[in-house]
């Protein structure tokens, strides 16, 4: 029978199954690894070698329960993954608010260093005469500044929150739309493709927040395995630093994006009038962004057709 399952993973339900759940998977394999190593192999063998000798029945639905916490767990992470994300974000309960101003005073001042050294930087490459490593180091500078919210006042308390708050704040600033209150409006005028991209775009960022998880439900097992916790919390890091902010900063990029691509169509889904200069675009996206969210009544705006 088993050998039956096996073979079905080759089939596309079986690949897309085991993609779905094989971090779970990978969890409740280490969780039986820890359990022998803390209980000896022999224990687990005789438990193996007394499942071979009941009948198919009983091996059937043996597996089927183990499919099923697999596929249970799974699902539980990928629910609580999107509260997850907000959490590591910082966006925390009020009581937590005084921690959170300390952690988002602490990314205001990792950013100055990085405006004085950009402000520095930027005259050399300007005029030319920057070597090879001020060219490397600008480009560095630059990229992080456009991903932090330039403004203390949006700041938040981790560089995930940062990264993320940047790309939903920097529409406001060049446009006058504010991207959250607008996004549903954009949203149902996207294209098919710039829609699957940003989908696809999110979807690996919630991955990498279930990858997250994951690791760092690994360390109940330290019940069993006592050095596991350094391992767990190494793994930890090194999936938030590589996988997680990853995921964010091309989330952030490809979400500037579409709306610095798209944003203009809705002036014309709702008939408002278009800015003809960029120096009028952030009032008119300000008007728009009130139309859109609360209604106006006002006499000296017409509907351009």
């Amino acid at each position: 029978m088993l050998g039956k399952f096996w073979e079905s993973i080759g089939t596309k339900l079986g690949e897309r199954w085991l993609a779905v759940a094989l971090p779970a998977l990978l969890f409740w394999a280490l969780g039986a690894a820890a359990y022998a190593h803390a209980h000896g192999t022999t224990g687990v063998a005789g438990r193996a070698r007394s499942l071979q000798a009941q009948p198919v029945v009983l091996q059937v639905l043996a597996l089927v329960a183990g499919l099923l916490v697999i596929a249970v767990s799974a699902q539980l992470v990928d629910w609580i993954a999107q509260p997850v994300l907000r959490g590591l974000q910082g966006y925390w309960w009020p009581f937590l608010r005084p921690v959170r101003r300390y952690l988002t005073d602490r990314q205001t001042r990792r950013l100055r260093p990085l405006q004085d050294r950009f402000d520095a930087l930027a005259p050399l490459v300007a005029n030319g005469t920057a070597d090879a490593d001020q060219e490397w180091e600008y480009r560095r500078v630059d990229l992080e500044l456009r991903r932090c919210p330039p403004r203390a006042a949006l700041h938040m308390p981790t560089r995930l929150g940062m990264y993320l708050r940047a790309a939903e704040s920097e529409a406001r600033d060049k446009y006058g739309l504010d991207a959250v209150k607008c996004w549903p409006h954009l949203w149902a005028l996207l294209p098919e493709q710039p829609r699957a991209d940003l989908q696809a775009a999110h979807a690996a960022l919630h991955r990498s927040v279930t990858y997250v998880i994951w690791a760092a439900l690994a360390l109940v097992w330290a019940w069993w395995v006592p050095w596991l916790p350094p391992i767990a919390l190494v793994l930890v890091w090194l999936l938030h630093r590589f996988s997680l902010l990853a995921a964010a900063a091309a989330y952030g990029d490809l979400f500037r994006a579409t709306v610095d691509l798209h944003h203009r169509a809705l002036y014309t889904a709702v008939s408002w009038p278009r800015p003809m200069t960029p120096a009028a675009e952030r009032a008119a996206g300000e008007e728009l962004t009130e139309y859109l969210w609360r209604g106006s009544d006002r006499a000296d705006v017409t509907f351009q057709a």
